[in-house]
């Protein structure tokens, strides 16, 4: 979701990825980009929360930059909800943001008992 919600232009609302406007046409590459981003937030939705949480620490983790500054600032800004495709309903806007809520907490408190149990 997040590779797919960078390819969407706020400017235009449109979805821009040079390579398949090449290959398909601009509107085959808006409708598939369109259609695979909301298949990734259902896909994801329809994950039990434990694998939700599996699949935000992957991706928090192969970030240049700490998961735990991510976390703290998804905490903080809630940046995860640029990730939802335009079109989200109000119900899965809803379930989706709390259920990341509950998923950075879980991470958070797990990354701080690790520096707890790491510390002499």
């Amino acid at each position: 979701m997040a590779y797919l919600a960078r390819l969407l232009n706020p400017e235009t609302e449109r979805y821009e990825h040079h390579g398949l406007n090449a290959v398909f046409g601009e509107k085959a590459a808006e409708e598939a980009l369109r259609n695979s981003h909301w298949e990734a937030l259902e896909s994801f939705l329809s994950l039990s929360l434990l694998d939700q949480r599996d699949d935000v620490a992957r991706y928090t983790e192969a970030l240049p930059q700490s998961s735990k500054r991510v976390l703290e600032s998804w905490e903080r800004k809630m940046g995860y909800n640029a990730f939802l495709p335009q079109a989200t309903s109000i119900a899965q806007r809803e379930l989706f943001a709390a259920n990341i809520k509950l998923i950075v907490k879980h991470l958070r408190d797990e990354a701080g008992a690790v520096e707890g149990q790491q510390a002499p």
